[in-house]
């Protein structure tokens, strides 16, 4: 698959992650059409140019599925509830948008002869007794797994494309990251650890840490995590497999707020509330197989991703 001249739709396209794919298919030199309803997504994001086209609709309509696929060559499906509290309070409405609106897109792209579609999904792993979590981890059959709707809901959507890519004939890939930050995240949508306490931190406000901060977790600048749907998409032998996109290395909640207040230089308390019962311990992806398969080699450092993330941010609160 190559992306010069193909025409790609981006779901979710006005949004952290999907607003940066966009931006590179664009240097790629592809047509781009994004679908965003703007749920978590913001205008700003969507480039002025000549070869985006911009459709505000939801992947739970068939309408505006549709209407966004017409001619399209290849899929990147970002659009999702990626909210894990908010599954917890309000699981059927993360059901229809990541497993059933998932599947109306996939369905929809069968039809209209998409060539290849590539989903962001998550970290489904829950806990492991392992020191890194490999893709053939058997999330259904271990205790401790599966700790949030949202990640069922991931699964489900998962096991849509393995189905579509055997059964239907289009190839397809999951992508399963695991925690993304970067420029354009915000805390709109209340998630992403780094956003929260950026924010906090920046506003001179204690920061809480859910728990003891002991529970770690896999952060990948963005910047990667576009690099890694690019290599996707252009190799044949990822076609019908599942990826960890993540970078290895396992960094602690504490640590992480540590390091936030010393790159920021701002001097804040650091609070501990309960325990909450979605939080796994410990999170850290084994990417042998995306090496091998990919090529894929993240190559930004957390320390050097924070601070490019806290200049991001410090500028959005000075316009």
């Amino acid at each position: 698959m190559k992306i010069k001249g193909k025409s790609i739709l981006v779901t979710g396209g006005a949004g952290f992650i999907g607003s940066h794919i966009v931006d590179r298919l664009l240097k790629e030199g592809a047509y781009v059409r994004i679908l965003d309803d703007l749920s978590n997504g913001n205008l700003v994001n969507v480039p002025n140019a000549d070869k985006v086209e911009f459709q505000k609709g939801d992947i739970r309509n068939d309408s505006d599925i549709r209407r966004a696929l017409e001619g399209v060559d290849l899929v990147f499906h970002e659009a999702a509830q990626i909210n894990p509290a908010r599954a917890v309070k309000e699981p059927i409405y993360d059901f229809e948008v990541n497993a059933r609106g998932t599947l109306n897109l996939l369905l929809s792209s069968v039809k209209c002869g998409v060539k290849k579609f590539i989903m962001a999904s998550t970290n489904t792993y829950g806990d492991t007794d392992t020191e890194s979590v490999s893709e053939e981890f058997s999330t259904l059959s271990e205790p401790r797994s599966l700790l949030s709707p949202y990640a069922a809901a991931k699964v489900s959507a998962e096991a849509y494309l393995k189905t579509i890519n055997d059964e239907f004939g289009m190839p397809t890939v999951r992508l399963r990251y695991f925690n993304v930050y970067g420029p354009r995240q915000t805390t709109k949508s209340e998630s992403g650890v780094i956003a929260i306490f950026t924010e906090q931190i920046l506003s001179k406000k204690p920061i809480t840490i859910f728990g003891d901060g002991t529970h770690t977790r896999d952060f990948i600048h963005v910047s990667d995590v576009v690099e890694a749907n690019m290599l996707a998409a252009l190799k044949e032998q990822a076609n019908g497999e599942v990826f960890n996109v993540g970078t290895g290395i396992e960094t602690s909640v504490v640590e992480l707020a540590k390091l936030i207040i010393k790159i920021t230089g701002n001097s804040v308390p650091i609070k501990h509330g309960p325990s909450r019962a979605a939080d796994f311990k410990r999170a850290k992806a084994d990417l042998r197989k995306a090496k091998k398969a990919l090529g894929f080699q993240p190559k930004t450092n957390l320390q050097d991703g924070l601070k490019d993330y806290v200049n991001w941010f410090r500028d959005c609160k000075k316009k």
